[in-house]
């Protein structure tokens, strides 16, 4: 018997994590993994599918991919391919008999963990006479009926689950998954880890194991898919502490963490870890007492931003900061609140998410007593409550662009901090409601646009509020040449302060003294690629350092001293 597993990724750079643990586990039969992703032809994907010749297709299911797999399956069934067609994953593990009853291309469910249920079932599948009924976790079509069994208990020891990967597994420049943990000790209501409320734990001997063979890829990032990774924080203390000592490739690796229950002996743990090497992604979902009361976050709001300060003195550690639009109790004046208090702690990134209505989750339950209306289709996302109207989502989407591309890139840290500190100094999130509008009426939203183009934009919008001074053109002339090693300034930023230190600049270069002093080596390779403006009546030195780090991308040296007449007169 063949069996095929199919997975659809939303980008071509990650790679699934549950079809690698069903195909190790069930390492006996003839099964092949086919990765494609959501963004690939369909016709592409059939063929390909078609092509394994397969006599059980079986279909990894999340809220990315449902919508594409369901076509794929309904196409091979009215195709009348000889394969049966199995579905497994969050997506399809709960309101089982109305997901089959819905789409009767659909032979088989297996719900919640998967390992176990996919070994038995393929093993009594097989028989000359299959009595499915006995496999735990498993639903199925029995004369016209459906069929749902019994729920299987969770699998305790972890390490009888197959580390995930092979050896020769091409990841050059992707992102693996992988989980140290499985379950969550919280009980949040929109999410579906809280469904699982025992938390367990491969070995530690197990987890050094995998890590050593994962950092010893190529990959560009290694993401933690442990729902609060520093719940022990000894262990995470110990995971970090050897992926510090084996990381020789130097990826990135990604850990989604709760900030309130840090104590202060994982924070000087924090500061001391290499910089640029770990994010961090904490769910802080809003700041509203009565919402975080009713989705179960019992959040301690001062530890949490007393914690998050401290980890950005280190300078080391990316931190993602999440909000969530749609939740109850926030409308949209207190999800104003929300984001400015989250935007005043500087975090790297804030990631402005909207409710997505998950079944099996407290807040499908609680749908009805809230107003949530979502989409019908998957991600089943908040169309709007009780509380926040359907045009003051689309409001926050729009805004939610702007802050993608204006703060979360890092390409505009000094103008905007001049916007908000002296022109909107009371709200972070009314500088973006009002450049938000500015961008609608002037329909860039329907336009691509280039970062040089970002920066006009910006420089067009000030001037539109009848804002612009000399103080916000030096802070985004800055920006530009800190950002844009090889972009000459355009002329509304006066090109010509550059320009005039074109000679000084090509002397400096062959001026041994100044290289010294300025200058670095960085894994044998001189850094020398530099930069000279005037900017606010001082001449700015800026050097390039490594592009990719955001806490190193460049250093600035105020070098007023060093003028031209000055430098010609001592030649």
């Amino acid at each position: 018997m063949k069996v095929l597993l199919v997975t659809l990724d939303s980008k071509f750079i990650h790679a699934n994590l549950a079809v690698r643990y069903l195909k190790k586990y069930c390492s006996q039969f003839d099964i092949e993994i086919k990765e494609f992703t959501i963004n690939q032809k369909l016709e592409y994907i059939l063929g390909e599918i078609l092509a394994a010749d397969a006599d059980m297709i079986c279909f990894s299911c999340y809220i990315w991919n449902i919508n594409y797999i369901n076509d794929i399956s309904y196409i091979l069934k009215e195709a009348k391919n000889k394969a049966e067609i199995l579905y497994g994953g969050p997506e399809v593990s709960f309101e089982i008999k109305k997901m089959m009853e819905k789409n009767p291309f659909i032979d088989y469910i297996i719900y919640g963990e998967g390992e176990v249920t996919f070994k038995e079932f393929l093993e009594e599948f097989q028989k000359t006479n299959p009595k499915l009924y006995k496999v735990k976790g498993l639903a199925f079509r029995e004369n016209g009926n459906i069929v749902i069994n019994d729920s299987r208990e969770i699998i305790n020891n972890l390490d009888d689950i197959n580390y995930p990967y092979e050896v020769d597994d091409e990841f050059t420049n992707k992102i693996i998954y992988y989980e140290s943990s499985r379950g969550c000790p919280f009980n949040c209501s929109f999410c579906m880890s809280s469904i699982d409320k025992k938390m367990r734990v491969f070995s530690m001997e197990r987890v050094k194991k995998d890590l050593k063979m994962l950092l010893n890829t190529k990959a560009r990032q290694i993401k933690f898919v442990d729902r609060t990774f520093n719940a022990d924080y000894r262990r995470s203390m110990e995971i970090m502490q050897y992926i510090t000592e084996n990381n020789k490739n130097y990826m990135t690796i990604h850990f989604e963490i709760t900030a309130d229950i840090i104590n202060d002996e994982f924070l000087k743990f924090i500061g001391k870890m290499p910089v640029n090497m770990f994010q961090f992604e904490i769910g802080v979902q809003s700041l509203n007492e009565d919402t975080l009361r009713e989705i179960n976050r019992h959040m301690d709001k001062y530890k949490l931003f007393r914690v998050i300060e401290e980890i950005s003195k280190s300078n080391n550690a990316h931190m993602h900061l999440d909000l969530i639009a749609g939740l109850p109790y926030e409308d949209y004046s207190s999800f104003k609140t929300s984001f400015d208090g989250i935007h005043n702690l500087n975090a790297e990134k804030i990631q402005l998410g909207f409710l997505k209505v998950l079944k099996g989750t407290k807040i499908y339950d609680d749908k009805d007593k809230h107003q949530i209306k979502y989409r019908l289709k998957a991600p089943y996302e908040v169309i709007c409550t009780k509380y926040i109207t359907l045009e003051e989502i689309l409001k926050l989407k729009d805004i939610e662009e702007l802050v993608d591309k204006y703060y979360n890139e890092k390409y505009f840290d000094n103008s905007l901090k001049y916007i908000i500190n002296n022109i909107f100094p009371y709200s972070a999130f009314t500088f973006y409601e009002s450049f938000s509008e500015y961008w609608q009426e002037n329909d860039l939203y329907n336009k691509a646009h280039s970062r040089k183009k970002l920066y006009k934009i910006l420089y067009d919008y000030i001037g539109y509020i009848n804002k612009m001074n000399d103080e916000f053109i030096s802070a985004l002339k800055f920006d530009y040449i800190f950002n844009n090693q090889h972009e000459d300034l355009p002329d509304y930023l006066d090109r010509d302060s550059e320009d005039k230190f074109k000679n000084i600049k090509r002397r400096l270069a062959n001026d041994n003294e100044f290289k010294n002093k300025y200058f670095f080596s960085i894994e044998g390779k001189v850094i020398n690629d530099f930069r000279i403006a005037e900017i606010g009546g001082n001449v700015i030195l800026f050097i390039y350092r490594e592009k990719n780090n955001i806490f190193n991308r460049c250093e600035t040296y105020d070098i007023n001293y060093l003028r031209e007449t000055d430098y010609n007169e001592k030649q």
